[in-house]
């Protein structure tokens, strides 16, 4: 598949984490996931991780003193990094990490959107195949959310950088939900912050497909980690929970039950 047919896509993720040891044996303890190197010329090899379909991620060590929590990081393919920075910059983003190589693996740059949430832009250095890593098997992201107060003023932004398109807004719990198709691939959706959920700065989630969203919120738990949202049903959907790692990184469990 080229390049151009894969803008969009949600490729890779980092684990930014004050405790690379504690949250690599949490999650492979959670999801199964196998630990495996990346060789990269210059450099020491690359620890990643892997679920049965392939590497999908890699933990990055936080210094203890960094001002944030641990936390999930996304990267999406653009055709051209740079083009892609300073169009992000015209449509009210940020370029908060300039663009740089990673030998013989691609080029990528670290973006704020208009609401401030961030993310990496990256261009393989050789067209992939199926570079949507987006899936259903134990253990891997299924799905992508942003909740922000106003999900409006960010709908051109990324229709117009990643050519994301956007369903309308449907009416969720008392608040709004736009989900969004990747060349034509349901993968993610914006929530609008709901009255009673503290307000707090924007990030884009991970979601990780699960047999059991209550079973594995309570596995998490028994880990080490922490339910922060307990099992909630998503209407003829399925079912979520929430929860904090050992380190602070807080993703969703999803186990679906509608097609």
């Amino acid at each position: 598949m080229a390049l151009k047919d894969q803008i969009g896509s949600f490729c890779w993720w980092s684990l930014m984490t004050k405790d690379v040891e504690q949250a690599t044996a949490f999650y492979q303890q959670l999801f199964g996931w196998k630990l495996d190197k990346m060789d990269i010329p210059g450099h020491e090899p690359s620890d990643f991780y892997a679920t049965d379909s392939g590497g999908f991620a890699h933990p990055v060590p936080l210094e203890a003193d960094f001002p944030g929590p641990s936390h999930w990081m996304t990267y999406v393919v653009v055709e051209d990094v740079d083009k892609a920075c300073d169009r992000a910059k015209e449509l009210g983003g940020s370029v908060c990490v300039p663009a740089f190589d990673i030998p013989s693996v691609g080029r990528t740059a670290v973006i704020g959107d208009p609401a401030g949430a961030t993310f990496h832009l990256f261009t393989p250095a050789q067209d992939e195949e199926a570079m949507n890593m987006i899936g259903n098997g134990l253990g891997e992201i299924c799905w992508m959310e942003l909740m922000v107060d106003d999900p409006a003023p960010l709908l051109p932004f990324y229709s117009e950088l990643l050519g994301w398109q956007f369903a309308a807004p449907m009416a969720m719990n008392g608040t709004e939900y736009i989900s969004f198709k990747s060349n034509g691939v349901q993968v993610g959706g914006l929530l609008k912050r709901p009255p009673d959920v503290p307000q707090m700065p924007p990030h884009w989630l991970t979601y990780f497909a699960v047999p059991s969203a209550g079973e594995w919120a309570d596995k998490a738990e028994a880990l080490g980690g922490k339910i922060v949202v307990p099992k909630t049903a998503i209407p003829e959907t399925g079912f979520f929970a929430m929860i904090e790692d050992p380190t602070g990184a807080h993703s969703y469990l999803f186990e679906m039950t509608a097609p």
